[in-house]
């Protein structure tokens, strides 16, 4: 990572005085203990200044494994709503006063400017920031649609607002203001402890360390992964040196995969399929699964991920399964029934992720595509998805 980008994050940093961090909707362990810490930092070096809100906000709750991190409970799930009208005039203007007139049913504002002045409607422009925010820090999204209703509700202030984007991986789409982008990195945790080593470095104390090693640890699954390099030991070990916790974070994270996870691990297992010409792994869920292992389609992200960590040289590998009903949801009365099909790229397609998305009309989810097929058995739905997939394949 260029010291110019960390220079340019920096500035953006110092000048502003509220700051929204954010992660996917979907978010990683790695991004949502990269977020902890690196609000955890700003929040340090602006202890004495009261007028300075600094948020972090997951559009989903935080998994029960990182509740012990500090500062985990202070995550929202929406940002701060803090509305405010912005009068934009063209020309050198002196205003003399503003004051307010209540009226019925609302207010008017009055600016006054000195006498003989000229104006006109054509030189003033009204806006409305909903947001009180004048700097986002997203963490381990590839682009924006990743942060799901975080960005939907509020598209004009995350276009309108300096941006600064922290990822590790290779597909991000560079959408920040200032890309922290480090494709050398194991983990969005491994780029954030650079930057707060450049940043500000004296505020790296026990419950940054740990926040920053519980994302390094989840984000190279122990360091297992592939993609796990010297540099990820030597964070690591720099963490520790700092009061990082490490036995709690092996504690929450590496010893107690819920039970659920495993048994329905095992049914992703029992069902997997491998066509070695296309190199397409393909897999199945069916309901009784989720009944037996007490999981929900909730869990398919945890599952598909610890797949795609034990297969290697795939194309496409892909799930299908019949998501479980929510709270207020209804079962349908068609004969055929909606099964969603989660599909993971390999590194030969991830740069056609786009055009691949159209054409499946697929949405995405932390890195993910997933689409959907109607069918009036499970396997029928498994020879649609199969036939949909291999259009795409080389």
């Amino acid at each position: 990572m260029a010291l110019s980008e960390i220079q340019q994050a920096t500035t953006i940093l110092n000048r502003a005085t509220n700051i929204l961090l954010t992660v996917p909707a979907k978010a990683s362990p790695d991004a949502l203990s990269s977020m902890i810490a690196l609000c955890l930092a700003l929040q340090t070096n602006n202890a004495t200044d009261s007028d300075h809100i600094i948020d972090q906000v997951s559009a989903s709750h935080i998994p029960r494994s990182l509740q012990f991190l500090a500062g985990s409970s202070q995550i929202k799930t929406e940002p701060t709503q803090q509305p405010e009208v912005v009068i934009d005039m063209v020309g050198p203007h002196t205003i003399k006063s503003i004051h307010q007139k209540q009226l019925s049913g609302g207010t008017r504002i009055h600016i006054s400017f000195p006498l003989d002045t000229t104006i006109s409607k054509d030189q003033l422009e009204t806006s409305v920031r909903l947001l009180p925010y004048d700097a986002i820090i997203v963490i381990g999204a590839t682009d924006l649609d990743e942060l799901g209703a975080t960005f939907t509700k509020n598209a004009d202030f995350f276009y309108n607002t300096p941006l600064i984007n922290i990822d590790h991986r290779a597909a991000n789409e560079q959408f920040g203001t200032v890309n922290l982008v480090d494709i050398t990195a194991g983990s969005c945790a491994e780029v954030v402890f650079d930057f707060i080593s450049a940043h500000s470095p004296n505020v790296l104390g026990p419950d940054i360390a740990t926040a920053l090693y519980a994302g390094i640890v989840s984000g190279t699954d122990s360091f297992q992964k592939p993609s796990t390099t010297p540099r990820s030991f030597q964070a690591a070990a720099h963490l520790i040196e700092h009061k990082a916790k490490r036995e709690l974070v092996i504690q929450h994270l590496v010893k107690t995969k819920p039970l659920k996870l495993i048994k329905l691990t095992g049914s992703v297992y029992a069902h997997l399929r491998y066509e070695e010409q296309a190199r397409l792994y393909w897999t199945l869920l069916e309901k009784k699964d989720f009944d037996e292992s007490h999981a929900s389609s909730e869990d398919v992200s945890a599952v598909m991920h610890e797949l795609s960590n034990n297969i290697a040289g795939f194309n496409a590998a892909f799930l299908l399964y019949e998501p479980s009903l929510g709270v207020n949801d209804k079962p349908t009365v068609n004969t055929e029934t909606r099964f969603h099909v989660y599909l993971l790229l390999g590194h030969g397609l991830r740069s056609r992720r786009r055009e691949i998305q159209e054409i499946l009309s697929a949405t995405r989810e932390n890195g993910a595509l997933i689409f959907k097929i109607t069918a009036p058995t499970i396997e029928a739905a498994e020879q649609k998805a199969h036939e949909k997939i291999k259009q795409i394949l080389p």
